[in-house]
């Protein structure tokens, strides 16, 4: 049997492929952990653009509908070039470079590092490799409550 295609309520599936494609520019695959496409953690995307701004996803779709077409060379060089935005003064365009690279990195390392994976990956998610847990713990408040 095989498994449905994922779908997204925001993104087209040209922008999906380019969220995709610029995951793995900050996350090919290596070692232990698999890349961003093969994780599948894209198919979450929705859970983090639901709550944003629509004049901001609008901007974010146009961004990942543009990068479906850039090689994953020039995107793997666009992402090393903003890695520097730090540096760059504001006088030179510095403040957008870095909402640039925030907000794209941002959305990557949110999926990435989710723990979610999509239906078809079968292997450890990063945080399994890393044996990396979030918790909130509650014991202090069971003792009082009893």
């Amino acid at each position: 049997m095989a498994t449905p295609k994922f779908t997204s309520r925001h993104l087209s599936p040209r922008q999906y492929r380019g969220l995709e494609k610029l995951g793995d520019a900050y996350f090919p695959a290596g070692g232990e952990f698999p890349a961003f496409s093969s994780l599948g953690c894209a198919e979450h995307v929705d859970e983090v653009l639901d709550p944003m701004p629509a004049g901001d996803r609008d901007s974010l779709k146009v961004l990942l509908g543009l990068l479906r077409f850039m090689p994953q060379w020039k995107l793997a060089l666009l992402v090393r070039w903003l890695e520097g935005a730090p540096s760059v003064p504001d006088w030179a365009g510095g403040g957008a470079l870095r909402f640039l690279r925030m907000g794209i990195r941002g959305l990557a390392m949110t999926l990435y590092y989710s723990g979610r994976k999509g239906a078809r990956y079968t292997g450890r998610t990063p945080l399994d490799i890393l044996d990396y847990r979030v918790g909130v713990y509650t014991g202090d408040c069971e003792a009082r409550s009893s």
